[in-house]
């Protein structure tokens, strides 16, 4: 199987390449589904309107309904490209009605026995659709179980459809409280026959929850397979209470080596037989043919009361190709005849009739048809599997290319549809008379623009007010009386360490130098730093007024801006006042009709340098002078280096203390003496930022335009719930239009031959 296996290896590669297209194509038509829907939620809008809305002239003739219909088309269609391009294996299903050697075909094919894929004489044994794949080093089941609401909806629900029965539970107590009436009284008359069975059936399944319904959680659990049969199989013949975890069971998917040499990539998808009276078993069967299996082998075997080709044969082979729209249903269906323990006559008369009756005269195109023993394992080998996997070889790649054409066809159909849809709606837009906007615009942009003015205005004399001579800010006041206060404090304390242990420590180091200046200069270094860092105090008050500076203005800037800020910031909105001011200027700068000036100005106002180190530490350090060993230009300033040289002695060192605090003292009256003209400076500098921000937003060149854009962008944000009059109908009128356009370009760039790559070397 060597070259049939690299064959098949190469299909699937070639079938990988079509994926990130694929996926492309996806994602594009999910965004022209949504705005389909936005279209439709526009237009219904517009419909609610005052009647008397010039748009409800043309919106009779639009239909989104057909067009998300169409888009729909589109992702069904992609989906089963997607499902088939996307597995990793060549998946072979197998098929047919119950009791005709199903199972023990996929035993042969598989390796696995009863334990594993159960088979057995009389009632139906599959339960579950189960997935077999060949792995060389793994043997075990992955079993997807139901949640409480999946097995409602999708196991339960279907029974109450079929029978009549209302209400459908909606939870699992209400299933298991169910008061289903008796078989004989809840089917009788002409569909007793067909529907008793499945009022056994959930009925059989109520008795039977509590043996599953611990299992009923969604998670994926591994079973070893000699535990698996009582999870796919339906039970041997017994009392209605046993076991049946099957009915916990969503999916399961099993790996185990093939008896095969040399197997490609090999799936088997065991079905649960055609004809079972389990309501929506052929629905999910169907399913499964599209988007699980690449070929299918319908099992028939002849027996006394099966060997002619019945009408549940014929529904088999037409279900298969109701599936199969795109490529020919031969090329991928297999009619096996399973010979095993069959007589000769009845073989011969099932052969003639699938001969005579199924593929007449032109047996060329006719079905595939294979007569083998299905539990024969070496014939089901040579003889089944290899012949399948060698037109596999040969057939895939045109059934690939066919479901990937007929895609591409569906698509391009569907985007012609759409793109004249939109063709006429834009041609109806244009017609659509409605007031222009730009008037409003204007008036609503100078109300604006003279309610920031005003605004602002009483925010500046307010900060003018604060600026005066005779405006004291008494906290701050207070603030530089209690820090010169500290720092006294600890200057007649001996800095901080007592005056005692200063004399020892001073004495210990004269006696080291054999000086008295090294000491002294590093002690007036050492207070001069510690100084200006306690003095630092104040800077938490500074940072407190540009705070407040930043509050009036955000205050001054009306609710209408805020408006912005809130729709655009979110939580930034309702936090620090610097977080607004930024989150309005990124909102302006971002606007659809961007305001870079006004945005600029913003920022500008957010520049305020009004902290400790920016502006009292310089002319503090002027202050603390006077601490400094000796001048920068000893020939021309007398500094305090004679002060500093004292005996080395005891009272050379008290003498010493009492000098460096004496420095140290008018260090601090002079620093008091700057940071209490800080309010004024600070004052006048916000007053001066102010002023500033007020003429550059208010009275800029094109502070007049950008109110204009500004307005024209956002006035949504700024006069919210105005849902009437010219404005509102304009604004209804450009949405659609908007959306229209977005559609357009969009359905533009989706072009369906895009779904296939280039292919090479074919």
């Amino acid at each position: 199987m060597g070259n049939i296996k690299e064959r098949l290896d190469a299909v699937l590669g070639r079938r990988r390449e079509h994926l990130p297209v694929v996926d492309e194509q996806i994602d594009r038509w999910r965004r022209v589904r949504e705005l389909v829907v936005e279209l439709g939620d526009a237009t219904a809008g517009a419909r609610l309107a005052d009647p008397r809305d010039p748009v409800h002239a043309v919106l009779d003739s639009l239909d989104t309904v057909a067009m998300e219909r169409a888009a729909q088309d589109c992702l069904d269609v992609l989906a089963t490209v997607r499902s088939r391009v996307s597995r990793s294996t060549v998946n072979i299903g197998v098929s047919g009605r119950a009791r005709n050697g199903k199972s023990t075909l996929l035993q042969s094919l598989s390796g696995l026995d009863d334990r594993q894929i159960p088979s057995g004489r009389g009632q139906p044994v599959t339960a579950v659709r189960s997935r077999i794949y060949h792995s060389a080093i793994d043997r075990g089941a992955r079993l997807t179980m139901h949640t409480e609401t999946s097995f409602i909806r999708d196991v339960i629900a279907p029974y109450h459809a079929e029978l009549e029965l209302q209400p459908t539970p909606g939870n699992l107590p209400e299933f298991a409280s169910y008061a289903y009436p008796r078989v004989a009284d809840g089917a009788s008359g002409p569909d007793q026959p067909r529907l008793a069975p499945i009022l056994a059936r959930v009925r059989e399944a109520q008795e039977a929850l509590g043996s599953y319904r611990r299992c009923l959680t969604g998670e994926v659990r591994t079973v070893d397979l000699s535990d698996i049969r009582e999870w796919v199989a339906y039970p041997d013949s017994g009392p209605a209470s046993v076991k049946r975890p099957y009915l916990a069971v969503r999916d399961a998917a099993i790996t185990c080596p093939f008896p095969l040499e040399d197997v490609t990539a090999l799936g088997l998808v065991d079905m649960p037989g055609l004809g079972e009276l389990v309501p929506g078993a052929e629905a999910h069967h169907l399913d499964g043919l599209r988007n699980d299996v690449d070929f299918v082998i319908v099992v028939k075997r002849p027996t006394d009361t099966n060997s002619m080709w019945a009408e549940e044969d014929a529904r088999a082979l037409q279900l298969i190709g109701s599936v199969c729209t795109v490529a020919d249903v031969r090329d991928f269906t297999l009619v096996l005849v399973n010979t095993g323990d069959c007589l000769p006559e009845n073989i011969r008369a099932l052969e003639g009739d699938l001969r005579e009756r199924l593929n007449g005269p032109d047996a060329e195109r006719g079905y595939w048809v294979i007569l083998a023993d299905g539990a024969d394992r070496d014939t089901v080998r040579d003889h089944v599997l290899q012949p399948v996997l060698e037109h596999l070889a040969t057939a895939l790649p045109r059934m690939d290319d066919a479901v990937i054409e007929d895609a591409v066809g569906v698509c391009r159909d569907r985007r012609d549809h759409i793109e004249a849809q939109l063709s006429a709606w834009s041609a109806a837009l244009r017609t659509v008379e409605v007031p222009t906007s730009t008037e409003q615009t204007i008036a609503r942009a100078e109300e604006l623009r003279e309610e920031v003015a005003a605004s602002v205005q009483a925010w500046v004399d307010t900060l003018r007010v604060r600026a005066e001579d005779d405006y004291e800010d008494t906290e701050f006041l207070e603030r530089v009386a209690e820090v010169h206060q500290n720092v006294r404090a600890w200057v007649l304390s001996g800095f901080g360490e007592g005056p005692e242990e200063w004399q020892r420590r001073a004495l210990n180091r004269f006696r080291v130098d054999r000086a008295s200046l090294p000491f002294a200069s590093a002690e007036l270094n050492r207070v001069r730093v510690e100084m200006a860092r306690r003095f630092s105090a104040v800077d938490d008050l500074l940072m407190r007024r540009r705070d407040e500076y930043w509050a009036g203005l955000v205050a001054a800037l009306g609710p209408r801006l805020a408006s912005v800020v809130a729709d655009a910031a979110g939580p930034a909105a309702l936090g620090r006042p610097q977080d607004v001011l930024s989150a309005l200027a990124g909102a302006l700068r971002e606007a659809p009709d961007p305001c870079p000036v006004l945005s600029e100005t913003l920022d500008f106002a957010l520049d305020v340098r009004l902290d400790y180190r920016t502006r009292v530490l310089p002319r503090l350090r002027r202050a603390l002078g006077v601490l400094l060993p000796e001048p920068d230009d000893p020939s021309r300033e007398n500094g305090p280096t004679t002060l500093l040289a004292v005996p080395r002695t005891a009272e050379g060192a008290e003498l010493l203390l009492e000098r460096v605090t004496q420095l140290a003292r008018q260090a601090a009256y002079d620093a008091q003496a700057v940071l209490a003209k800080e309010p004024e400076t600070a004052a006048l500098a916000l007053f001066a930022y102010g002023e500033q921000f007020e003429d550059a937003f208010v009275r800029s060149k094109s502070s007049q335009a950008e109110f204009r854009r500004l307005v024209g962008g956002l006035q949504d944000r700024m006069w919210p719930g105005d849902d009437k009059g010219q404005q509102a109908a304009t604004a209804r009128v450009r949405r659609i239009r908007g959306t229209v356009a977005a559609l357009s370009n969009l359905i533009n760039d989706a072009d369906p031959r895009r779904t296939a790559p280039e292919r090479n070397g074919r």
